[in-house]
């Protein structure tokens, strides 16, 4: 079944009452919302990163920020991130503190979709095994934990997702 999500206001990030398909509004740049969780270890050395699998329309192969989604139509935000830490990882969404951080709106344009969004930026820190996380193949490829140093190097070697506010956290976060 086809992913429907809430149109909202290009201004305010409002609900504008009408709903659409994920599909709709990648095709033609309608404004809706997504969310994507930081991770970072307690100590503050590492992030998290996601590959993209290969069968994804935007950005395959390319590696990404920990979890990333879209919102479903009449979901919140800590919902939907919840919903994707549990879909994505395979990780019971209670057994961490996901912190709200702040909303964006991001504009992305890669293959012929056109991703307009307000993103919603949470974060955990917990020093979570790779091995415990259990992939949505159909999603996401592969994960990794990164150093400051190795995430600026992937953001310069534009083989990370051109999440400029995201990395800008995470540099003043990380060590």
């Amino acid at each position: 079944m086809e992913e429907m999500i809430d149109l909202l206001d290009e201004v305010t990030g409002n609900k504008t009452g009408k709903i659409v398909s994920k599909r709709e509004a990648h095709k033609t740049g309608l404004w809706h919302g997504s969310i994507h969780i930081l991770i970072v270890d307690k100590k503050r050395e590492k992030t998290l990163l996601q590959k993209r699998c290969s069968k994804k329309q935007l950005y395959p192969d390319m590696w990404d920020i920990a979890i990333g989604g879209h919102i479903s139509s009449g979901e919140d935000a800590i919902s939907s991130a919840k919903r994707e830490l549990e879909e994505e990882f395979g990780l019971n969404s209670n057994n961490y503190k996901i912190e709200y951080l702040e909303t964006i709106q991001e504009k992305l344009r890669n293959n012929g979709i056109i991703s307009n969004e307000f993103v919603s930026i949470f974060i955990i820190y917990s020093d979570i095994d790779i091995n415990d996380i259990k992939l949505q193949c159909d999603e996401v490829s592969e994960v990794k934990w990164c150093t400051k140093t190795e995430l600026n190097r992937f953001v310069h070697n534009n083989i990370i997702i051109p999440h400029d506010r995201e990395y800008q956290i995470l540099n003043s976060i990380l060590k």
